[in-house]
């Protein structure tokens, strides 16, 4: 065949297969019209989400970082000065601070409860109700953030909620909160510190027999822990 027929088959076929194309086209406009309209639509509303997530992120950000700093504020005497006012960062008392400080954090919380830096105020103005001695309160929040998923502050949440227990003299309810954490293997929080923690509730709780056992678990399972060296203390002092 001829180089000139051959080319000229070519184009032939090309032109079959695009009047195919064509007719395809036409009979199926409507539907594939409706499929460009969605995956568009689709792909604005997902980059929208996106958009809008890091927005929404970086504003409850900015505003934990306002209540950490408002947190960690310099304590400041009152002025004694006529006319003279407290000096703009500064809170005279501790008490005032963390006052300021918690309804900072309260504040993100509320508007961003479901973002991270939400979560992080959360905990932190559980923290601060501590801080503040308001153990009802504190034990509450912290466990409520306990039961907000796996991340390291439902994990530390847990400590505080201990310690707003022991606080409260709750003894028997942080023991089986922490006898419950020690068993937990795959926890975000090192063993060792938790079965210190234990032993040193019961010894508050008057338990020394139970307090003994913990102490031993510690220098026996973690021999090379930083908790280790209190552990023996206490055991030798239990003697």
């Amino acid at each position: 065949m001829k180089a000139q027929e051959r080319h000229h088959l070519k184009q032939n076929e090309f032109a079959i297969q695009a009047a195919k194309v064509a007719e395809s086209f036409s009979q199926n406009r409507s539907r594939i019209t409706v499929m460009v309209v969605a995956a568009v639509v689709i792909a604005t509303a997902v980059g929208g989400y996106f958009w809008w997530a890091k927005r929404t992120n970086d504003a409850a950000s900015a505003l934990l970082g306002q209540a950490m700093a408002t947190a960690q504020a310099q304590i400041a005497p009152a002025p004694t000065l006529p006319g003279a006012t407290q000096a703009a960062g500064t809170y005279p008392t501790e008490q005032e601070r963390d006052q300021a400080a918690l309804k900072a954090f309260q504040s993100v919380a509320a508007a961003y409860p479901s973002t991270a830096s939400g979560l992080a105020a959360q905990y932190h103005v559980a923290t601060t109700l501590m801080s503040l001695g308001r153990l009802p309160e504190a034990e509450q929040t912290f466990r409520d953030v306990t039961s907000r998923g796996t991340s390291i502050y439902a994990s530390m949440a847990k400590m505080g909620q201990v310690s707003a227990l022991v606080g409260q003299s709750k003894y028997d309810d942080a023991i089986k909160l922490l006898t419950d954490m020690s068993a937990d293997r795959d926890g975000a929080l090192p063993i060792d510190g938790v079965l210190i923690e234990l032993a040193r509730t019961y010894v508050k709780a008057g338990k020394t027999q139970e307090a003994r056992a913990a102490f031993k678990r510690v220098v026996d399972e973690f021999p090379q822990s930083t908790y280790a060296g209190d552990a023996r203390q206490q055991l030798s002092q239990m003697e």
